[in-house]
């Protein structure tokens, strides 16, 4: 009777994962960021339509200049998608930005991580440009596999604002779970938060 409980103490304080579950240690690489810089004396023609902390699409227009040599205006525009960071407050039509100032920062949404596998993994079992599936209760990341070695995956994905504090935060546990289906991982995830709060 007492090995009877202690199988149940122990189906509850160590969550028995789904098939296809990928246990290991996730390390998340800080986001990059885009300095833009004037490289010659030009002059604003049209304010900015950013603020800081708005997201911009690759290709987005930033500012519109007119150089100060005469050529003609053109626009400054993103080099890819992210949030703005620094938007420079100087920035109204009419007002000569000096070579070398700072008008962004853009952090880029693309955030790179390596997951250390606990153990290790056929080549059957994950492919690269898989989707697989990391979460921490009702909330769900897909990360696409950009390589994958015995031991390791390499994975990226795109994130919104907030979304990599709540990573780094979820980054932190001693072990994770990467999954190849999003059901089973929501499913999961939500039971280990059921048992955590239960066993409290």
């Amino acid at each position: 009777m007492s090995e009877h409980k202690d199988k149940t103490l122990l189906n509850i304080t160590i969550p028995i994962l789904a098939a296809g579950a990928l246990t290991g240690q996730l390390t998340l690489q800080e986001p990059s960021s885009e300095f833009y810089y004037s490289r010659d004396t030009v002059t604003v023609l049209a304010a900015p339509r950013v603020t800081n902390g708005a997201w911009v699409d690759k290709g987005a227009v930033l500012l519109t200049i007119q150089p100060e040599d005469g050529d003609e205006s053109h626009s400054l525009v993103s080099k890819s998608d992210g949030y703005l960071d620094y938007v420079s407050d100087k920035l109204s039509p009419g007002y000569q930005v000096t070579a070398g100032e700072m008008l962004f920062i853009i952090r880029s949404a693309r955030i790179l991580a390596k997951h250390e596998l606990a153990g290790q993994i056929s080549g059957q079992e994950i492919n690269q440009q898989q989707t697989v599936w990391l979460c921490d209760q009702a909330k769900a990341w897909s990360l696409r596999v950009d390589e994958v070695t015995q031991s390791s995956l390499l994975v990226s994905t795109h994130v919104r604002d907030g979304d990599y504090e709540a990573l780094k935060s979820i980054s932190h546990k001693p072990q994770l779970s990467l999954y190849k289906e999003r059901h089973t991982c929501l499913a999961d995830s939500l039971k280990l938060a059921s048992d955590t709060h239960s066993v409290d």
